[in-house]
């Protein structure tokens, strides 16, 4: 038995009504030279919602999606081409207000936007810079990812709490109960907790099954056959070793094997087996949690009828954790389970020759994730204790990452792969769209507000630069001495964050000396050249960052943004250059096109029609209106 594949990648590696589509293109570039004019993203004042009419003294309640990698090129493109038909996108176009863009904070990544989402204030206040970043006076190794790490300023659940109003969160990103500034009156939080394993196994690994009590449920009319395949241990997770049986279950009098019937803790009572697994069929696997439920999957991807060669595909472990005790309750009978996020690494594993997944079980995963998030949302919608509503909907950002093949020069690049990915995003996008028309269907428009953003868009990218390959030429980079310190002089090390990187330098007590070391990496990188081309694009200093509201003490002395198609990362191996890890990335300059996402309301309070751009920064305090309360400040109580 081989196991084949495992380890996901932990991020989980995304207008109007009346508009003439045929302007978008011109109506894109403008809000790109918007953007780039230098100006920093402002904390809209109070005339910036203007377009937020009153509703009056009657209960509003607001509902805010984010669409994880809603890219609003993308939204338009494909409800010009008709595609977008499933009742939801439609709607909006039709009877709310559909912006022509929302231009992200910098850099364009998930971490970064969803706080800004979140808050109305760009990073350089809430200290969200990156997906993983150095924060400003901790040890100089020290990094945290951006999920986890405080956020600098008031949110709009806790601004909404404190002027008495009732926040339920299905799930958005950095609510998970880990404190009181991370905990809504109620809600989900969704833990990965062991990777997808795909396993092969040989004729070799199996062996007759020994006398004594058979497995309840196991029927086979050949001679039952059996082996074991252990999922590895995880972090908090014990390793899980899951019995299979080979059965045939026809009665022809000849040997041939057509499924497996599986049984192993935690999927089972003792030792019965559910029906066994065919080709191509799936097995949600679950199991009640003291707060909430946990689940996995199981694929037969191939069975061989002389068992000559089966191929397994093992779910991760995915709780769903609901809070406080009451909610936990009623959500225990709501038969509802987070299937986890579709395989990316495994189906690019399968490209690379590696055993993985195939496009269609990529696509099967995909289809499952939008109505759980939809089944989510509809069970607390139809709750009475909330004002405000949030949730975060990750599967056209993981579609981005997988499936946005369009350069020749990206790995495994051919026009039929092109187009079969690029259906396969159209109907990531379609299954959005049915959920949404139902969600919409469900809801008293008359006092209730529905506003659907995206947090980025998504480029395609056809090479991998390490950032660090020019500081470890110059023996730059943190090393340990004999006793256990750091050398003296300027040491240097960069953070990749797919189109941006942050680069930190430690000047070793000689500020004169560190100076001159920023000055050479500033020419170096501007310098960079591959196949001769320049990966990067822009260079900050964090003082000038400034001009894109990224002059945080968590970013770092030397910000660079690449060049489209080129993404910033560490590679394997110490090499300097290699093929993109994805097909899609984002983090760029928010001036690209591609960066820009989505922006649309509907419902109480809305005034139908053309959007215009705006800025991350005001989506906050526009639902703060609706609420009608004061949007997050600045400043933390503390």
């Amino acid at each position: 038995m081989v196991l084949a594949y495992g380890l996901e990648a932990s991020y989980l590696w995304e207008i109007g009504c009346m508009v003439c589509r045929r302007s978008l293109p011109a109506l894109l570039l403008a809000a790109a030279l918007a953007c780039c004019s230098g100006a920093p993203p402002a904390r809209p004042d109070a005339a910036s919602v203007a377009s937020v009419a009153s509703v009056g003294a009657r209960p509003h309640r607001v509902v805010l999606i984010l669409l994880d990698g809603g890219s609003t090129r993308t939204l338009h493109d494909l409800y010009r081409q008709g595609v977008l038909d499933k009742g939801g996108f439609a709607r909006f176009f039709r009877e709310g207000e559909v912006a022509d863009a929302l231009v992200p904070a910098a850099p364009s990544l998930s971490t970064t936007n969803h706080v800004t989402l979140a808050t109305g204030f760009p990073p350089a206040a809430t200290g969200i810079v990156g997906t993983r970043f150095h924060p400003g006076g901790t040890p100089f190794a020290h990094e945290e990812n951006g999920f986890d790490a405080a956020i600098g300023t008031e949110t709009l659940w806790e601004a909404a709490r404190r002027q008495g109003k009732r926040v339920g969160i299905p799930f958005w990103p950095g609510i998970d109960t880990r404190g009181e500034r991370r905990t809504a009156d109620w809600g989900l939080t969704l833990n990965p907790a062991r990777d997808p394993q795909v396993f092969d196994l040989a004729r070799a690994d199996w062996r007759p099954v020994q006398p004594g009590p058979m497995p309840e449920g196991v029927v086979s009319h050949s001679r039952l056959l059996t082996t074991q395949v252990t999922v590895p241990a995880d972090v908090g997770v014990p390793a899980q070793t899951l019995e299979l049986f080979a059965v045939d279950g026809k009665d022809d009098g000849r040997t041939a094997y057509d499924g497996l019937a599986v049984i192993g803790p935690p999927y089972s009572v003792g030792r019965r087996a559910a029906p066994p697994l065919r080709t191509g069929e799936w097995r949600l696997l679950t199991w009640p949690r003291a707060d909430g439920r946990s689940s996995s999957s199981l694929k037969l991807l191939a069975l061989s009828p002389d068992l000559s060669h089966a191929r397994l595909f093992v779910g991760g472990l995915y709780d769903t954790i609901a809070y406080p005790s009451g909610f936990a309750g009623s959500f225990a009978g709501s038969g509802i389970y987070w299937p986890g996020p579709a395989s990316n690494n495994s189906l690019a594993a399968s490209w690379e020759g590696k055993t993985g997944i195939d496009l269609a079980t990529w696509t099967e995963q995909a289809d499952r994730l939008s109505p759980f998030f939809a089944d989510a949302l509809r069970i607390a919608t139809a709750r009475e204790d909330w004002d405000l509503l949030m949730c975060s909907i990750a599967i056209i950002d993981q579609a981005g990452h997988a499936l946005t093949l369009l350069d020749p020069r990206q790995p495994h690049f051919s026009p039929a792969l092109r187009d079969d990915l690029a259906r396969a995003r159209s109907r990531v996008w379609q299954a959005v769209d049915r959920q949404l028309g139902q969600l919409l269907a469900g809801l008293d428009l008359a006092r209730t507000t529905v506003v659907v953003v995206g947090d980025h868009g998504m480029m395609a990218a056809h090479t991998g630069v390490d950032p660090n390959a020019p500081l470890a030429e110059l023996g730059l980079l943190p090393r340990k001495t004999a006793g256990g310190g750091s050398p003296s002089g300027p040491v240097v090390y960069a953070i990749g964050n797919g189109g941006v990187a942050h680069i930190y330098i430690d000047n070793g007590g000689d500020a004169a000396a560190g100076a001159r070391t920023l000055d050479d990496l500033a020419r170096r990188y501007a310098d960079w050249r591959v196949a001769g081309e320049a990966p990067i694009e822009r260079i900050f200093r964090r003082q000038e960052a400034a001009q894109i509201g990224l002059d945080s003490p968590n970013s770092g002395d030397l910000i660079l943004f690449a060049r489209e198609g080129y993404v910033l990362r560490n590679l394997p191996g110490g090499k300097p250059i290699g093929p993109a890890p994805v097909y899609g990335v984002h983090g760029y300059l928010s001036s690209h096109p591609e960066m820009l996402a989505l922006y649309m309301a509907i419902g109480a309070g809305v005034r139908p029609g053309h959007g215009g751009t705006l800025q991350a920064t005001e989506v906050a305090p526009r639902v703060a209106k609706w609420l009608g309360i004061d949007p997050p400040r600045r400043e933390i109580n503390r």
